[in-house]
């Protein structure tokens, strides 16, 4: 048998209820009071409320949670529910790390990880840009002519950090919601043998490598004058365009098959030898399915005014 509280105690709880306050507020206001005798007077105080089933209704204001919501869609916020914590504490309401996700998801939000996107500076945009509009007549059969060219790193310990914002769904990509890289120095498969492996005239094959500052060495100049390569056409692709080169796609789902492996490899010769055992594994098929995105790619950049894509 319970002992009940003070009437006027008892009246101040149930003003505190009826507004929704957390038990965590009430209990820090009245610490005798314990989470079950709270429990009880909400069951008897609100016992003719109409509660949604398995969910509180949200003590924060809508004008409150409109802010939020601005907030959020200005920067995203990587630390979002630990910033929104911080904004409630300063109007005086007090809510727990996953009390705040629960609003946000309730909200419509939901965090979601940043994507990778190459560093494009001011200069590049604009070329990015031309070159998007240059090439956006192609068809699907022109885009399957060329040959894509790039590299890329498979780190032999660990991998590269992900990096989290919050959002509810949106179509235009943000900056918040990039995590920019700068391009990197790297190896080389032979160009020329693949060529020559599939019977393919480097005459008439179209190449691209994007224009990026190794790629216009006069090492690799003089490389391709003496193959026969005309160099001032393979340079017309702006740098930083990673997002045009669909093999960035293959490098991608190479790198998900490497993390499928129970075991990490311990030594460059074994994981050298599951790149070469994955890598042989994509078809035909898996390349058409990346070079049919082109048209796509070419119709983002430009919606992007030559800003990075989601490609």
């Amino acid at each position: 048998m319970f002992h009940p509280l003070p009437v006027e105690l008892q009246n101040s709880i149930k003003s505190l209820l009826l507004q929704n306050t957390p038990f965590s507020v009430i209990r820090k206001r009245y610490p005798s009071v314990s989470l079950s005798t709270l429990t009880r007077y909400k069951k008897k105080f609100l016992s003719s409320a109409t509660l949604p089933t398995g969910e509180r209704p949200s003590f924060v204001s809508v004008s409150t949670q409109q802010y939020i919501a601005r907030m959020l869609q200005k920067n995203g916020r990587q630390d979002g529910p630990k910033a929104v914590q911080e904004y409630l504490r300063s109007i005086e309401i007090d809510m727990s790390l996953s009390g705040v996700r629960k609003l946000l998801k309730r909200m419509g939000f939901k965090p979601r990880r940043k994507i990778k996107t190459n560093f494009i500076s001011k200069k590049n945009k604009p070329l990015r840009l031309a070159c998007a509009k240059k090439h956006q007549h192609l068809t699907i059969d022109q885009w399957r002519q060329w040959v894509f060219f790039d590299k890329t790193r498979v780190n032999l310990w660990g991998s590269d950090d992900n990096f989290y914002y919050w959002s509810d769904g949106g179509n235009i990509l943000q900056p918040y919601q990039t995590k920019p890289h700068v391009e990197g120095d790297g190896g080389s498969p032979s160009l020329l043998d693949t060529l020559e492996y599939y019977d393919m005239n480097r005459n008439v094959i179209p190449f691209q490598q994007e224009n990026a500052t190794l790629h216009t060495s006069g090492i690799t100049k003089g490389w391709f004058s003496s193959n026969g390569f005309i160099f001032k056409i393979i340079r017309d692709w702006p740098a930083q365009s990673l997002d045009l080169n669909p093999i960035e796609h293959f490098w991608y789902q190479l790198k998900r098959r490497l993390n499928i492996y129970p075991t990490k490899p311990t030594t460059k010769e074994e994981l050298e030898a599951r790149i070469n055992s994955e890598w042989y594994k994509f078809t035909k098929n898996d390349c058409l399915k990346y070079k049919d995105s082109m048209p796509a790619c070419i119709k983002a950049v430009i919606r992007s005014d030559g800003g990075p894509t989601r490609f």
